[in-house]
């Protein structure tokens, strides 16, 4: 029942007895064209083709599969995860790379004095 509706009201449809609701005619179109309308807004053009779900301008092969679509928000928040992730490794390699040369000076002044006042 791809309409969820009874087949009396689909055989109304079909004989005309009852206008087919618009949305019921776009679901159709959907199923038997594979094709999403592209009035139907950021989705429009979009298209199903063997179990993935492919972009207007997309190529087959790097379009999700339609059981991948449920974890869309996962990957996009996996994907901040990792920027953040990224961006504090850089900060924390900044970090050790000003204290070793800290370190470095230090050590330097610091057999500097020693040489100076006879350490």
């Amino acid at each position: 029942m791809l309409c969820a509706v009874p087949p009396a009201t689909v055989e109304r449809w079909q004989t005309g007895r009852e206008p087919l609701p618009w949305m019921a005619y776009q679901l159709l179109m959907l199923r038997t064209l594979g094709r999403v309308p592209d009035h139907l807004g950021p989705w429009g053009g979009w298209r199903f083709v063997e179990e993935r779900f492919v972009p207007p301008d997309g190529e087959f092969k790097h379009a999700p599969n339609i059981y991948e679509l449920e974890f869309i928000e996962h990957y996009r928040l996996d994907r901040a995860l990792c920027e953040k992730q990224a961006d504090l490794i850089e900060s924390l390699q900044r970090q050790l790379a000003f204290y070793k040369r800290q370190c470095g000076l230090e050590a330097r002044v610091g057999l500097m004095v020693a040489n100076l006042f006879g350490g």
